[in-house]
């Protein structure tokens, strides 16, 4: 049986606390199942949550009890793909607004350019949630912490159609495949020639994997980004392209199965931090030396030539996605993962030499 809740049955639940879950839905939707349900032969056993989008506190429970949960969406998907950005808005500085006049001062006509699957968008043209003064306003805390839920559903179901909202609907589906997808972010420094990021444009498509690739306005060398019709048609449905994004949250995405970059230690770290194997185009000063690590220390990455050509990029696209050295780098990273997160918890490494460090420096210093 499938169990679909309304937004307002949540009021039967907030005086439920006063048991083993921490999720008050949870708890009910057990006594239902153990009590009131399956086990007393009244009712089929219940499988699968199916919640409006708003309800996050479902996830919660669907996890708890081990059952897939499918949010609903009611209104079009474009609302959806800004509220999952909101974050990223307050990130980038552009909410909360200084002050009101900026509701007239014509600062909501500022372009907005890192939502992915939203083309030529404005301030003004986004949910006017936004257009607030106060960044602990309620209802934009409550969008941020439901939406940062969201990717851990079991699946979504949008009220619209693909015709509709072509563009939005291949971000969802780029992100559906775990481990599907390239990364491809080249730092906030890293410039190239016009020909070298066609070479890297061609090598993607070519390997028909599907990537995200963040393209900074500045990326090219003396000119601007020009990406050809027919490079954008051949990657219409396997690709998103954008200026910026929250590079942390999207590394750490299920979906992304490689992580084509220019070796900053930032950029290295939270790579690894996410158990997402490299590919590695270092560009200026430490950064070949830490593709050293990555590609020949550590074993997790393989190195693009500094010359790059499209048949390389190909190459070795398709061996970090499906080829054989890939599956080894990402179980050696994964390996290298749980190291790393060992370190900073108590009794590992980090821990003890940061704890070193105050007792033996800054207490010590102070007792003197």
């Amino acid at each position: 049986m499938v169990m679909a809740m309304l937004v307002k049955t949540y009021t039967l639940f907030v005086n439920q606390s006063e048991r083993t879950s921490s999720n008050p839905f949870a708890n009910i939707l057990l006594d239902f199942m153990t009590v009131h349900g399956a086990s007393s032969g009244l009712v089929p056993p219940v499988t699968c949550i199916v919640s409006d989008i708003s309800m996050s506190f479902t996830i919660q429970a669907a996890e708890e009890l081990s059952l897939p949960v499918v949010l609903f969406n009611p209104s079009n998907a474009c609302t959806f793909l800004t509220f999952i950005h909101f974050s990223t808005l307050l990130d980038k500085g552009l909410i909360p607004l200084n002050d009101e006049s900026y509701l007239t001062n014509g600062y909501l006509d500022t372009k907005v350019d890192c939502i992915p699957g939203l083309q030529n968008i404005r301030l003004k043209d986004l949910p006017d949630f936004i257009r607030i003064t106060d960044t602990n306003d309620s209802m934009l805390e409550f969008i941020i912490e439901a939406a940062g839920r969201a990717h851990r559903a079991t699946a979504f179901i949008f009220n619209t159609s693909n015709e509709l909202e072509k563009d939005v609907m291949n971000v969802r589906s780029l992100l559906d495949e775990p481990s599907s997808v390239v990364y491809v972010n080249f730092g906030s420094m890293t410039v190239m020639t016009a020909e070298k990021l066609l070479e890297f444009a061609w090598g993607l498509t070519n390997s028909k994997q599907h990537f995200q690739w963040i393209i900074r306005s500045d990326l090219v060398i003396c000119g601007s980004v020009v990406l050809s019709s027919e490079f954008k048609n051949e990657i219409s449905d396997r690709s998103l392209i954008a200026s910026w994004c929250p590079q942390e949250q999207v590394l750490n995405h299920p979906s992304i199965g490689g992580f084509l970059t220019h070796c900053g230690w930032n950029s290295t770290t939270e790579s690894i931090y996410a158990g997402v194997p490299m590919l590695c185009w270092p560009f200026f000063a430490d950064q070949p030396a830490k593709c050293r690590y990555i590609c020949n220390e550590w074993e997790i990455g393989m190195e693009i030539d500094t010359n790059v050509k499209r048949d390389e990029v190909e190459k070795l696209v398709n061996e970090l996605m499906v080829g054989e050295k890939g599956k080894k780098m990402r179980k050696k990273i994964i390996e290298l993962q749980m190291k790393v997160d060992e370190d900073p918890r108590p009794g590992g490494c980090s821990y003890m030499n940061l704890e070193k460090v105050i007792m033996e420096v800054l207490l010590k210093q102070n007792q003197t």
